[in-house]
């Protein structure tokens, strides 16, 4: 026996399906339980740069992390104004990221983009004001770069890749000595 099913019925069940898709996919997210956001927060205060151990086997902070990459990283609060980042680049490769406690990534600069051997940032809200490099701007912010965040609370991620394991002890150092602080005028 034969049942005819309107096809009315057969495309309001795939735009349904459709819809419930896109809903599951764009809350997944906010129901993870172990985000980068809950998971960096409880190893230190605000507005400190902390390093994090070479990544193993069953030993990551965070998943997906490359065992030939060193990392760290400063939980940012803007709260009490501006937030400066120094570190220094030895390398093309590495990068500097900003993401909101959501994850969103909203500031990347590598290596290869700041033709110099120190990065220098400051993070501030679009309402705090920082002087900038220009012609009327004190010499010293010449190299400093003004991050303008979206959010008062994020991350600062800056990630290492090694040219080689004999490379891993330089990139742990120049982590060791970056900077993650308030920005003092």
């Amino acid at each position: 026996m034969r049942v005819n099913i309107p096809l009315i019925y057969v495309l309001l069940a795939v735009v349904l399906a459709g819809i419930i898709h896109i809903v599951a996919v764009l809350t997944l997210p906010m129901l993870a339980p172990k985000n980068a956001w809950a998971r960096l927060v409880p190893l230190g205060p605000p507005n400190t740069m902390i390093q994090l151990p070479p990544p193993g086997p069953g030993q990551q902070v965070m998943p997906m992390m490359a065992p030939d990459e060193r990392y760290a990283f400063c939980r940012f609060d803007l709260a009490d104004g501006p937030v400066r980042l120094r570190a220094a680049v030895p390398d093309d490769l590495w990068l500097v990221a900003f993401y909101t406690p959501q994850g969103d990534n909203f500031y990347a600069v590598s290596g290869a983009d700041m033709k110099r051997a120190q990065v220098d940032l400051i993070i501030a809200t679009a309402d705090q004001p920082v002087v900038e490099a220009g012609a009327d701007a004190p010499e010293e912010s010449d190299e400093v770069v003004v991050v303008k965040s979206p959010v008062t609370e994020g991350i600062a991620m800056i990630r290492a890749p090694l040219a080689g394991a004999s490379r891993a002890g330089r990139a742990e150092e120049a982590l060791k000595a970056s900077f993650c602080g308030p920005h003092t005028h």
